[in-house]
């Protein structure tokens, strides 16, 4: 195996504290006030002091209360939960138990230790009277005036001395502020360089040998530009892409907590992600289908898909319904918060129980914002890909069975009214009832899952004969089976039981039968189908309810009870023989004297009875057998009265509450617009009626108001939205954002380093449409992305941080685009796009398709940084430890593809090591190796043969740990 000392360690990219800070209050705002309002404020507030009623001294609204304590000492630590008493009392150890009520939920307890042990951030200041507590008012107007909050200003390209240095506008901005401060930038980069920083950059993949030699070579004046409109080009540039908006969106595969249920058609999302980016997808109409692409455009699959990004934050199901209306509520904050971080860059969480303590945001305009989702839930919704295949498919099929219906249309407008006068003419008074005899019952017969079971045609549903076998089973007999009666008596999961009787008609006579089954049920009568559900449940008795026409003799009553799992039964009862009692009523009444509607309710009910009409029903039956059925695809997405924590008549209302506090309503909630983001001029209408014409007055659903209103660059937050996404492509092409706050552009976060850059780029995404690759390319083929790393005593000076973009530096890979580097040097890499994915980490499928299941995330991915999916994340963190290291050494899947790395350089052990170990720098690193290197690692390859041994086998072990070693290089990890 590979010594330690072969590996590089690591460089850490530290976040900037200041966003960290941010996002802790964030936390403590949306996870810790809101409970100690509603569980603690009754007794440890200044209100409760100021009432009488504080218990122990301890005051739980004021972080200097919370840390001096009370009787019992300090209630918390920052940064030591075992310290902390108030942890303590929450998990209901020794005597101190808090609230004395009840133990709050395992999660709600976890959300504290996370706080305290993250250093119990908590921005609360209450005075000693308690008018202190009454909410702060917010001066908007002067709120509008913060830079982010602003319209776009026109941004004059600025002139810059050293022409020769600027590919692009993007570089003026960039040079003019370098020169003021009298920095020179870096040079370009090498060509080898720029390959592979724009194949990982873009597509998250290594260049080959092949690839980079043709760019070295090609001289024409284009060929950075044309690889760079190739590499836009790539079907793997959505799969690149889609990582950094499914860290925004916390896209996850499950519901996260105790139960973690998955989410079987959640990666639909991801893939709407992938072919949106990969098509660029006008940036404004990406997002308003991600809030109401189903309104939008209904029925397309795209549009519901996208709609996803609402509902893939975590959903707990291990609730008391005391705790539901808190977490709808959680539920509703969750989408609005994420929304604000994602598309805003704004903390629209702070604004729970109080106005924002930083931004202009008020509380009243947070729980507008909301209610726009006050109906909203998720659900598992069926789309039909192929709509016009279904629509042509049922026009043919609609032309063949028209003259079945025309033909028992006719017959029941020209003979059945006659035949119906002929029965009721000779029928007798007192109508002889059937005879039922005794069931049989024969099963279970086992299938593969339920749906099988139910769809399968086994052997009874062909002929029933109680004499035959089937298999090693037989029909028994089953006297002691009364009607009327639940038996739960059926076994065999995923299995059909068959029971089957004979009721004799001395004529042809009407039997009303009730129905009870656990799970699904067929019926037949006399060999024609009668019956067809498809549920799970427990039996019960009138579950279903059927009408038996029964003809003159024996008829043959088969009964298919479909058992998921577990003990299974049945339930049976026949109504009295002869017409239901409404027919006998109007039976009674002269046949001159009937209304149209008696007759049509006669005709109704007979028509079962009548031998003519039911051969020419059975034909429509046959028919209808045939006509072909939609293929529906599920899609985990958002839907009006979806799934929610239910809870009674408020669940799909939203009210204005007191400090967060669900317990404590004021008035319901409308619908509306940050105030700060809203024109003073604009009229409402603009967002939420529709446009045009035909429908000038009718109202829009509020999900696509809020989208209209918040692409709306002119009257609404579009410029805002604008500034946000572009800042994202600069951060992720560059290094750091122009602002490096990308989650936050509140007055919390970091002001832009180049102002007018920023809305230099916002303004050129919406003149282009909202397109995001033309601002893509902008960036790319500016001198700033293509400068090298390099160093500069002088520039360093002036400015350490390089926040004037003066120089490249180096960036990790994200740890999805490490594994799937490993995978591509290895030559085992699967590139086929979208599906389902898998949680085998050994999968040969790139990283953007690994499930991700919050109670099981991949290990190798969350050494690298990856995301816990459970928030909005705008910057992931960049850390070095070193078990990062230890994983690259020690891990099997790393070695195995190792071995298959070293496989692929030669099968020939006649071929110079000198050879293999060029072949294998240019897979794993985009060059040759230096002199130097070359016989550096000869002499490792051959030390380690010759540990092993000196035989054949010795040395492909050896080229194996070589192999890994360069895998485990700095350079493999790095750009620049």
């Amino acid at each position: 195996m590979i010594s330690s000392t072969a590996l590089i360690v690591l460089t850490s990219l530290l976040a900037h504290p200041q966003a960290e800070d941010a996002k802790k209050i964030e936390f403590f705002e949306k996870k810790i006030r809101p409970v100690l309002v509603e569980q603690c404020y009754s007794c440890h507030s200044v209100q409760a002091e100021q009432n009488g009623k504080l218990k122990g001294k301890l005051r739980l609204d004021d972080r200097a209360a919370i840390l001096r304590g009370g009787d019992s000492g300090p209630a918390l630590v920052p940064g030591k939960p075992g310290d902390s008493l108030l942890l303590k009392a929450l998990h209901y150890e020794g005597d101190l138990k808090m609230p004395p009520k009840g133990k709050l939920s395992a999660r709600v307890i976890e959300d504290f230790n996370k706080w305290i042990q993250d250093g119990a951030l908590d921005p609360r200041k209450v005075k000693a009277n308690p008018e202190a507590v009454s909410e702060e008012t917010i001066d908007i107007e002067q709120g509008r005036k913060f830079w982010s909050f602003q319209a776009l200003k026109k941004s004059e390209v600025p002139s810059v001395k050293n022409k020769s240095w600027v590919k692009t506008e993007v570089d003026h901005f960039i040079l003019n502020k370098l020169e003021e401060s009298g920095i020179s930038p870096a040079s370009t980069a090498d060509r080898r360089i720029l390959i592979r920083r724009l194949y990982f950059g873009l597509i998250g993949l290594p260049p080959s040998k092949e690839q980079v030699e043709a760019f070295e070579k090609d001289t024409s004046p284009k060929a950075y530009e044309n690889l760079v409109d190739q590499l836009l080009k790539s079907p793997h540039f959505g799969e690149r892409w889609a990582r950094h908006w499914l860290d925004l969106a916390r896209f996850a595969e499950s519901n996260g907590y105790a139960f973690d249920r998955d989410r079987p058609f959640a990666y639909h999302y991801r893939d709407f992600v992938i072919r949106a980016l990969n098509q660029d997808l006008p940036y404004d109409e990406f997002i308003r289908l991600q809030i109401a692409g189903d309104h939008i455009k209904p029925g397309d699959f795209m549009s519901t898909a996208a709609t996803g990004f609402l509902v893939a934050g975590p959903f707990t199901t291990q609730q008391t319904q005391k705790e539901r209306e808190r977490s709808r509520y959680e539920q509703l904050d969750d989408m609005i918060a994420t929304l604000g971080n994602a598309t805003l860059g704004l903390t629209l969480g702070c604004a729970r129980c109080h106005d924002h303590k930083f931004d202009p945001v008020p509380s009243k305009d947070y729980y507008e914002l909301i209610s726009t989702f006050a109906e909203l839930g998720f659900s598992d919704v069926g789309i039909d890909l192929d709509p016009e295949a279904y629509t042509k498919a049922k026009a043919e099929f609609d032309k063949k069975h028209q003259p079945f219906v025309a033909k028992r249309t006719q017959y029941e407008k020209e003979k059945l009214p006659s035949k119906f006068l002929e029965w009721e003419k000779n029928r007798p008074k007192d109508p002889p009832r059937p005879t039922i005899d005794t069931w049989y019952h024969l099963g279970p017969l086992q299938a593969g899952n339920f749906d099988e079971a139910f769809s399968k045609k086994f052997p009874p549903e062909e002929k029933v004969s109680i004499k035959e076998k089937i298999g090693n089973l037989k029909w028994t007999a089953r006297p002691n089976w009364k009607d009327g009666a639940i038996h739960n008596t059926l076994t065999g999961d995923n299995s059909a039981n068959y029971l089957y009787r004979k009721i004799v008609a001395p004529e042809a006579v009407s039997l009303e039968v009730s129905l009870g089954r656990d799970d699904a049920i067929k019926a037949w009568l006399n060999g024609k189908e009668v019956l067809s559900k498809k549920v799970t449940g427990g039996v019960a008795a009138d579950q279903d309810k059927i009408t038996l026409a029964l003809k003159p003799g024996e008829n043959a009553f088969l009964l298919k009870i479909v058992n998921a799992s577990g003990p299974s039964g049945f339930y049976f009862k026949a109504k009295k023989g002869g017409p239901p009692d409404q027919i006998v009523n109007l039976l009674k009444v002269a046949v001159d004297k009937r209304t149209p509607k008696q007759v049509a309710d006669l005709l109704a009910w007979y028509k079962n009875l009548d031998p003519g009409w039911q051969e020419l029903q059975q034909l429509v039956v046959e028919s209808e057998k045939k006509a072909p059925k939609q293929t529906l695809t599920k899609v985990y997405s958002a839907r009006n009265g979806g799934t929610t924590y239910n809870f009674g008549a408020n669940t799909r209302k939203v009210y204005h509450l007191i400090r967060g506090n669900s317990n404590s309503k004021l008035k319901p909630a409308q619908p509306g617009f940050l105030q700060v983001l809203t024109s003073v001029s604009s009229d409402k209408s603009r967002w939420t009626q529709a446009s045009g014409n035909s429908t000038p007055d009718k109202k829009l659903p509020p999900r696509v108001a809020m989208a209209r209103w918040l692409t709306d660059s002119e009257q609404g937050a579009g410029h805002l939205l604008a500034r946000v996404i572009v800042n994202r492509l600069w951060q992720h092409h560059i290094g750091r954002g122009i602002v490096s706050t990308p989650n936050d552009f509140g007055t919390q976060g970091e002001r832009p380093s180049h102002p007018e850059l920023l809305d230099y780029l916002a303004q050129k995404l919406i003149d282009s449409g909202w397109k995001l690759k033309s601002i893509h390319r902008l960036i790319l083929t500016s001198q700033v992305y293509m400068q090298q790393n390099s160093s500069d005593k002088s520039n360093y000076q002036k400015d350490p941080e390089n926040r004037l973009f003066w120089r490249r530096e180096s960036k990790r890979l994200d740890a999805e685009i490490i594994r799937d580097a490993l995978l591509a040097t290895s030559g085992k890499l699967d590139r086929t796009l979208f599906g389902k994915g898998s949680l085998d980490v050994r999968n040969l499928r790139r990283s953007i398709y690994l499930t991700i299941k919050r109670s099981r995330l991949i290990p190798t991915l969350q050494l690298f940084d990856a995301p816990d999916a459970m928030q909005s994340i705008g910057e992931r963190s960049t850390t070095t430890v070193a078990p990062q290291a230890l994983a690259m050494m020690n891990s099997s899947f790393v070695r195995d593809l190792a071995m298959n790395f070293a496989k692929s350089l030669t099968t020939d052990p006649k071929v110079k090591l000198e050879t293999l170990i060029d072949a294998a720098y240019w897979k794993a690193l985009s060059r040759s190796p230096t002199d130097k290197e070359v016989q550096r690692m000869r002499l490792l390859i051959e030390h380690q043969e010759k540990s092993y041994g000196g035989t054949p086998q010795a040395r492909e072990k050896a080229l194996v740990d070589f192999c890994q070693l360069l895998m485990c290089l700095n350079e493999f990890v790095y750009i620049d």
